[in-house]
């Protein structure tokens, strides 16, 4: 039989030093305002390590909604630099900004911003001139987007 090892030491440790928040286990990692719960996937790996401070650094800035799209990546890439630069050293794990895991999660959210900001029209970047609005800078053209942070994004020819 193959051993499960999960993340219970560091969530304990987490628990104890915020208890303010709530840990669950779930299938996705994530940070809930709402209910100040921090989701993890109980598996170890750097990579799950690495999302649980993640996760928790959104817990410890208060980060709750966002207005437009480019702040979500701010609000990303605030979380991580919380997380490599005073959750990781404070429980001797070792991250760096430029570790693949931060990188990649980073990226994929500058993907996910491109493909909204991108013209149905004619394929030139545009703006987003209210939340889920964009405004093509080539041509004109007005399109919405959906949330689309966890599912297939679309967009919307006004």
């Amino acid at each position: 039989m193959v051993a499960t090892i999960t993340l219970s030491p560091i969530v304990k440790q987490l628990a104890s030093d915020y208890p303010e928040y709530q840990f669950q286990a779930g299938d996705v990692f994530s940070w809930s305002h709402r209910s100040r719960t921090i989701t993890y996937i109980n598996k170890v790996s750097p990579a799950a390590i690495a999302q649980l401070l993640h996760e928790t650094a959104h817990a410890i800035l208060g980060h709750q909604h966002y207005t437009r799209d480019i702040d979500l990546i701010a609000m990303e890439r605030q979380a991580w630099e919380l997380a490599v630069h005073r959750l990781a050293p404070r429980y001797n794990i070792t991250l760096a900004m430029n570790d693949d895991v931060v990188q990649d999660t980073l990226d994929s959210y500058r993907k996910w911003l491109h493909a909204r900001s991108t013209c149905p029209t004619c394929s030139a970047v545009g703006i987003e001139i209210a939340k889920h609005h964009y405004r093509c800078l080539h041509c004109a053209s007005n399109w919405r987007v959906n949330e689309a942070r966890s599912c297939e994004l679309r967009r919307y020819r006004k």
